[in-house]
């Protein structure tokens, strides 16, 4: 049993570095299109929304994320850099976290949510990536539009 240990080694190492290997450059993948848009709750831009953009089947890539500014407009930044998405359909969370005096959470805070005094202002229906009905599709030339009720 011991004589095998070497030869799993060597199999699994292998494994890994042909995995590694066959990864491609950051300049391959899917092509990605221009996506960004609005997001708007009750009718009204929706500032400072953080927005994760997750592939729907049939899809591809990996997704992306935004922030919405003062006026609800967003630009997606894919998850491997660049901006823009590949076209196609994808589920969308939306939240929206503020300090205690009302202050959106700073774009490089990384702390983790639990530890953070930061309050999510938007129901789960909308910021819980397992629970959201929130779709968008992107295509070129064409914005994103996302109304919350």
């Amino acid at each position: 049993m011991l004589g095998n240990f070497p030869s799993r080694e060597l199999l699994v190492s292998s494994c890994l570095f042909l995995l590694v290997g066959c990864g491609g450059s950051p300049d391959t993948g899917p092509e990605l299109v221009d996506a960004g848009g609005t997001v708007k709750l009750s009718g009204e831009p929706l500032a400072h929304a953080d927005l994760y953009f997750m592939p729907a089947a049939g899809t591809s890539g990996i997704g992306g994320t935004a922030r919405s500014d003062e006026s609800g407009n967003f630009t997606v930044n894919y998850g491997r850099g660049g901006t823009g998405l590949p076209a196609g359909n994808y589920v969308v969370t939306v939240s929206q976290r503020l300090m205690p005096d009302g202050t959106p959470v700073a774009v490089d805070d990384d702390r983790d949510p639990i530890e953070s005094p930061a309050k999510e202002q938007l129901p789960e229906k909308y910021s819980n990536a397992e629970k959201s009905k929130v779709q968008a599709v992107v295509q070129p030339g064409q914005a994103i539009q996302i109304d919350l009720e």
